[in-house]
């Protein structure tokens, strides 16, 4: 995948989009329970995350170099 414009069919966003979306708010639900930490630390944590698959991020370069191989 490009730059390119890219949109998740109907059978996506109602099938693995929604699983994924909801197993991460699981997941952070999860470590929220167990530490105790706050909102704004789960929000800074997903931030965190965010950065690593913004589009020009090293780590977003190196998957889109390993998926063109």
């Amino acid at each position: 995948m490009d730059n390119k414009k890219w949109a998740p069919s109907q059978e996506e966003n109602i099938g693995v989009i929604t699983s994924v979306y909801e197993s991460i708010k699981e997941k952070l639900s999860e470590l929220q329970k167990e530490t105790g930490c706050p909102d704004l630390f789960i929000y800074e944590f997903i931030g965190n995350i965010q950065n690593e698959w913004h589009p020009e991020s090293c780590q977003s370069i190196v998957r889109s170099k390993k998926r063109k191989n």
